[in-house]
């Protein structure tokens, strides 16, 4: 049993799909070696038109590796599959707000990120909630301490 549960899943998984399942989009990954240093002048390309990929991404320039290979990975959007992005409509935001509902008297459970809130984050918006969810329960904790 715990004190404070942390869910980053899918709001709708949590409680069952009591009103219907909310729409995610997915990505399937393709992953490419090559014989050569560096493919790519940054770590992370995106394109936003007529491709059908979304991004590729060659993670040496993140990590700093020195290889005489290298390897980059293509995201390809998907309706179906691990579910990833909300999908920004209005009937989703309606039956988004039926869960928030049981969120909102459903005590002890932090529902966080983009799956467990139903809205897309930026990275760094992600790490920003995660670290003010846990200056919040740090601080719960700390005071229950003080006060037995």
């Amino acid at each position: 049993m715990y004190d404070e549960v942390v869910f980053t899943g899918p709001v709708d998984e949590y409680f069952d799909y009591r009103f219907g399942k909310l729409p995610y989009r997915s990505l399937r990954f393709q992953w490419e070696t090559l014989n050569v240093a560096q493919a790519q002048p940054v770590a992370v390309i995106n394109y936003p038109n007529d491709n059908l990929y979304t991004r590729v991404t060659e993670f040496k320039h993140l990590t700093g590796q020195q290889h005489a290979k290298t390897t980059r990975v293509y995201e390809f959007p998907q309706s179906e599959g691990d579910p990833y992005y909300p999908i920004p409509r209005a009937e989703n935001a309606a039956l988004y707000k039926q869960y928030q509902a049981l969120v909102d008297v459903t005590p002890g459970v932090h529902f966080v990120g983009r799956l467990g809130t139903y809205k897309y984050y930026n990275m760094d918006q992600v790490v920003a909630q995660a670290l003010t969810l846990f200056s919040k329960i740090a601080g719960v904790r700390r005071a229950e301490c003080v006060g037995a």
